[in-house]
């Protein structure tokens, strides 16, 4: 069975971080971006399993326009989104079809790993 490759875009430096190194040490490969510019460049390079995004990032695009990305590229892709507990930016979107699953910030890392 291949490693699952991982996709993890979030603008909080401390946030990717750790969501990397979590990640890497449970045995994913793990590519990170900030932007939604550096996501689209790596999505258009190579194939990937799942696609973990904030759905609110800085500059242009957002975490649904990587969703997009992904499921045209990717079709095969898992897509999970994050934002903050609704009421600290940006409102509920934990119901979005747009995205496989949305978790709220701060994000269970053994229900993100499931």
């Amino acid at each position: 069975m291949a490693t699952p490759r991982v996709l993890v875009v979030e603008d909080d430096d401390a946030v990717r971080t750790m969501l990397q190194e979590v990640l890497q040490r449970d045995g994913f490969e793990v590519v990170a971006a900030s932007n939604v510019r550096d996501a689209l460049g790596h999505i258009v390079g190579r194939p990937f399993d799942v696609l973990l995004s904030d759905l609110h990032l800085p500059l242009a695009g957002d975490g649904f326009t990587l969703v997009s990305a992904m499921r045209h590229t990717h079709p095969d892709c898992v897509d999970r989104g994050s934002q903050r507990v609704p009421g600290s930016g940006g409102g509920d979107v934990r119901h979005s079809r747009q995205a496989d699953e949305i978790f709220t910030k701060p994000i269970r890392i053994g229900a993100l790993k499931d």
